[in-house]
């Protein structure tokens, strides 16, 4: 693999894309994103606390399965990511919906690729 990828950067560009989700479907295309009931708004602010939130999460899980083969924090990305695509549909319409399985889409896979646990660690040298 690459070199390692800071956590910071992976916090940072999933904030980035899931704003750029945000702003896409709530401003420009006039979606009321709201959810759950009763119907809470889902603004920028919630955007970005919950996308680093999850960041800081998923570092702390990556350094729990340190010790694990990758296919590990795959399969727990991956379960987690689905466990949280049930709650996007609890959009109260179709167009929310599909915004929030947007976002929860973009920050997992960002997150899940950013801190795939063969990127934290520098190979040694060949000597």
């Amino acid at each position: 693999m690459s070199r390692p990828v800071p956590v910071w950067l992976v916090a940072v560009a999933a904030t980035a894309l899931a704003l750029a989700v945000w702003v896409l479907a709530v401003p420009v295309a006039g979606v009321d994103l709201a959810a759950g009931t009763p119907a809470r708004t889902v603004g920028a602010v919630s955007v970005v606390v919950t996308t680093l939130v999850v960041t800081l999460a998923a570092w702390g899980v990556r350094t729990l399965l340190r010790r694990r083969t990758p296919v590990a924090w795959w399969l727990t990305c991956g379960v987690v990511l689905a466990v949280s695509l049930l709650g996007a549909l609890g959009g109260t319409s179709p167009a929310a919906v599909g915004t929030l399985v947007a976002l929860h889409l973009v920050v997992g896979l960002t997150v899940a690729a950013g801190l795939d646990p063969r990127r934290a660690t520098v190979a040694d040298p060949v000597r």
